[in-house]
Parts: C-alpha cells; sequence; structure tokens
C-alpha cells in the first residue's frame, strides 16, 4: 500500500450518552487518509456509536470531529454524505423490490444537479445528466462483478451479493470515506474471502480510505493498517495489527475471550 501519513479525519474527546448510559466516553483517534482503519471491541464497546458519531446519525454531547482539516460543525447524515462520507450497515438497508443498478444510482441521487421537475420528465439535460452518472455506476458494478445481477430484484439475491450491492451503492457516492459496520456478518468463508479481496481492492484501486467494524479477528488483522479498541466505551488500545494482538490489557478484555 502507498504511504499513509496525511490525517483526513480525527474525533476528538467525544462524549456520547443515551439518558444515564455512557455509549462513548473521552475517546480520541484519527484516520489517516488511504488507509484501512478497523474499529474492534467486544458487543457493546460502543463501535457502531463511533460510526454513528463520524456519520452524523448521533450527535455527542462533548467533543469534536475534525474533517480535511477543518472542525465539523453540527450536520445531518445527508450533509455529511456531501462531503464525502459513505456507509454500509450491519443490517442489509437496501431497496429490495428495486433491482441492482436501481439500487446503485441511488447511491448517486446526492450528486444530481438537476432539479426533480426535470428528473420526472426525463428530457434534454436530466437524460443527460443521468446518462453519465449510469455510466459510473455500471463501472462500479463491473468492479466488484456483480454484472450477472444488474438487472435482478435485490430481494431475491442470496445475503453475500446483496452485501455487495450494498457495497456498490456506497461506492457510488465517490466517498474519501468509507464507513463499514461488519462488513462479513453472516457470511461463510468463501463470502468473507471475496468481501476481503473486494475491500482491498477499493482501498488500493480507488484510493477510498476506509473505516471498519469487524467481530473476525482474522479479517481485521490481515485488512487493516492500524486498528481502535473500544471496551465499554472507553478506548483500550490503538496501534497496528501487530501491537494490538499483543497487548495484554486487549487480549484480556477481547482477543482472549471466544467470541
Amino acid at each position: 500500500m502507498s504511504e499513509k501519513n496525511s490525517v483526513i479525519m480525527e474525533v476528538k474527546n467525544i462524549n456520547l450518552r443515551f439518558g444515564g448510559v455512557i455509549a462513548i466516553q473521552d475517546v480520541s483517534f484519527n484516520i489517516f487518509e488511504g488507509e484501512i482503519r478497523a474499529i474492534i471491541g467486544p458487543n457493546g464497546a460502543g463501535k457502531s456509536s463511533m460510526l454513528n458519531v463520524i456519520n452524523g446519525f448521533y450527535h455527542p454531547q462533548e467533543g469534536e470531529v475534525w474533517f480535511n482539516g477543518e472542525k465539523r460543525p453540527s450536520m445531518e447524515p445527508y450533509q455529511i454524505a456531501k462531503t464525502g462520507i459513505a456507509r454500509t450497515f450491519q443490517n442489509i438497508a437496501l431497496f429490495k423490490g428495486m433491482t441492482t443498478i436501481e439500487n446503485v444510482m441511488t447511491g448517486r441521487q446526492l450528486k444530481m444537479n438537476k432539479n426533480f421537475f426535470w428528473q420526472m420528465l426525463r428530457y434534454g439535460p436530466a437524460i443527460d445528466e443521468e446518462v453519465q452518472h449510469r455510466r459510473r455506476c455500471e463501472e462500479i458494478i463491473d468492479f466488484l462483478e456483480i454484472n450477472h445481477i444488474r438487472k435482478t430484484p435485490v430481494g431475491s439475491l442470496p445475503y453475500g451479493l446483496q452485501k455487495r450491492v450494498e457495497l456498490a451503492r456506497a461506492l457510488a457516492m465517490d466517498p474519501k470515506i468509507l464507513l463499514l459496520d461488519e462488513p462479513m456478518a453472516g457470511m461463510n468463508v468463501e463470502e468473507k474471502q471475496d468481501m476481503s479481496r473486494f475491500i482491498i481492492d477499493v482501498n488500493e484501486e480507488f484510493g477510498t480510505t476506509i473505516a471498519l467494524i469487524e467481530h473476525d479477528m482474522a479479517v481485521v488483522m490481515d485488512l487493516a493498517d492500524r486498528v481502535v479498541v473500544l471496551d465499554y466505551g472507553k478506548l483500550l488500545a490503538d496501534g497496528t495489527p501487530a501491537e494490538v494482538q499483543s497487548n495484554q490489557a486487549v487480549i484480556d478484555a477481547y482477543l482472549g475471550v471466544p467470541h
């Protein structure tokens, strides 16, 4: 992989509470441009909550999020998506009655400049714009090797292919940072191998920065450049996969416990 030393995102002293429940407590870490950054920890450690802070679904009571060298103001998820942050979900969130290409096209919606009136008419400039965006979606579909299901309703697809369609939709946003929430969950060994390969290809060929949550430690140690470990909402460790694997606090809290 290419050298990664420029910070594209930094979360500083994040505190997130739901009533009396503390989800994240004073957590800080950064993400280098072009790296694969893993966030791991036991169930309930605050991993998904942290992704929800990064993409604006949750607003922390204290702390700051910095993106591209600037402190980010309080923003809604659709506004943050426009800045270049895309997300997949632990539970697949696709439009099950729509085809693969239609689902992937929804990822281009925020990039379309023609208003709803032009899109409804499907005339002139709106058609030209749609052709341009459809071309990009077709490139992503080819890249992820799902051309054979491009016209198939996603609700009829096997689980592993649905996860790949969701990845395609996120990539259709041409994100600077791609957030993946348990991309391997529920997959068999072959499907995990395919998804791992595509994540590496997206990182290397598109240059996309990736932050992912994953419970499969073999996958994490193979994919990640650096790893953040959370435990009960607190930062337990931060370092390379080798450093994290040998950290006694991590072994005691997580790696030494069967999951």
